[in-house]
This record gives C-alpha cells, structure tokens and sequence, in this order.
C-alpha cells in the first residue's frame, strides 16, 4: 500500500515541519513502511512531500491508530497551510481528512 503526503508548511514553520516529518519516517519505518522518503517539493523551501510503501493496508492503519500516526495528522494541521494525501498508486488526491478517518473507522 503507498502512501503519499504533500503539504506546504504555513509561513516560518518549514524548518519544524521538515523535522517533525524526518523524524516520524524513522518511526514508520520501524511500524511496517518500507522504501519511505521525505523531499523538498518546491524552490522555496516550504512544500514536502512524504511518501512510503506499506506492507499492507492494514499496518498502515494500525500506524494511524498509533501515537507516532496522531503526531503525523497533528504535524500537518499544526505546521501545515495545506496538504493531501494518496492511497495508493492509482488513488485520487483527497484532503488530509482520509488520514483523519482511517482513525475513526479502524
């Protein structure tokens, strides 16, 4: 299962976002994400995108449900002036809003 995350950071908060995002990727790695990356996005320093290959649907909402998966959501609400996401290869952009209910339908 992919999973990709685009968000640009709301003004002089790039620098948090970067590291609050570097550093959950080391906790999905250890969570079931396999080949996950983070990367600048856009010349101005303040979009990134996060992406990650997941061994099944099911870890990655597992990885949701955890702290480490509240802390992504928070990250992006809190540093974020906006995001999408992608579930799947072939899926459709959607709102953060997917990640949000993964958590309440899981």
């Amino acid at each position: 299962m992919k999973l990709m995350i685009e968000v640009r950071a709301k003004s002089g908060k790039a620098s948090e976002l970067y590291q609050t995002l570097y550093a959950l990727l080391t906790t999905m790695r250890k969570q079931g994400c396999q080949e996950g990356t983070i990367s600048q996005t856009s010349e101005d320093g303040e979009s990134f995108s996060l992406s990650g290959d997941w061994d099944a649907l099911s870890v990655l909402e597992a990885f949701i449900q955890s702290g480490s998966g509240i802390a992504l959501i928070g990250a992006i609400d809190l540093l974020g002036k906006s995001g999408r996401v992608r579930l799947g290869s072939d899926a459709p952009w959607e709102g953060v809003e997917a990640l949000k209910r993964m958590r309440t339908e899981a």
